[in-house]
């Protein structure tokens, strides 16, 4: 389930980000959101794998390799929207 919302939250922010047609204030609070989805469904999966003991340790493991992967796929797409401003 985390894996999904944390690949949707991406797929929001690249519409956002590749999107011509929307004022930078939307960009702004789009980027805002998918920031604040993937850190809470982190943060949330954390909870749960605790919850059950530390059963879960290695999904949480992966969720976590994933969120950096999110974060570095998040900072290129930053630096492709202000490639594209100037």
């Amino acid at each position: 389930v985390t894996a999904s919302v944390l690949e949707a939250a991406t797929q929001v922010l690249g519409i956002a980000l590749r999107s011509k047609n929307l004022k930078e204030t939307y960009v702004k609070v789009l980027r805002k959101a998918s920031a604040s989805i993937a850190a809470g469904a982190t943060l949330m999966s954390k909870r749960m794998a605790m919850g059950e003991g530390g059963e879960n340790l290695e999904i949480l493991e992966e969720l976590r390799e994933e969120n950096q992967k999110l974060r570095a796929l998040q900072d290129e797409m930053k630096k492709e929207m202000e490639e594209l401003k100037e």
